[in-house]
């Protein structure tokens, strides 16, 4: 379930709850002269599409420069010790921060190179905390 909040007015924040998922590499290939693009990530599309449907409804379409912070909530291993908060290992956290990137364009920005200040942390999911991503999108003047 998403909890969606505007803690100002220019200011909107959520929470996708899910295992965020990174975008992976791109691969093409030609198949009968048409060009055709996988992703070597599976689960890409049903996250992303989570975002997407999670964004919609607090849609705005800003133009103008955007700051996205966002915050990554992964799940943490049993054998790992609870003092330990952050995630250290794969997924990178730039392939994560670019499958919301590429989740929000077209419904919070035009486009993501509107985005112009990026604040982005990932850790472990504490006791009874949710896995998931929490998102931060600022009106930049």
């Amino acid at each position: 379930m998403a909890e969606v909040t505007k803690t100002a007015v220019n200011v909107i924040s959520f929470f996708v709850a899910g295992v965020p998922t990174p975008q992976g590499s791109v691969r093409a290939f030609v198949v009968k002269g048409k060009p055709i693009l996988t992703s070597s990530n599976k689960n890409l599309a049903d996250w992303r599409r989570l975002v997407s449907d999670v964004a919609q409804q607090y849609a705005c379409m800003i133009e103008g420069p955007v700051k996205l912070n966002v915050g990554f909530i992964l799940p943490r291993p049993k054998s790992l010790p609870k003092k330990v908060q952050w995630h250290l290992k794969k997924p990178d956290l730039d392939k994560l921060v670019r499958s919301v990137c590429d989740s929000l364009t077209g419904i919070m920005w035009q486009d993501d190179s509107q985005i112009v200040t990026i604040q982005a942390t990932k850790s472990y999911a504490a006791n009874a905390e949710s896995t998931g991503v929490l998102i931060e999108i600022e009106r930049r003047s």
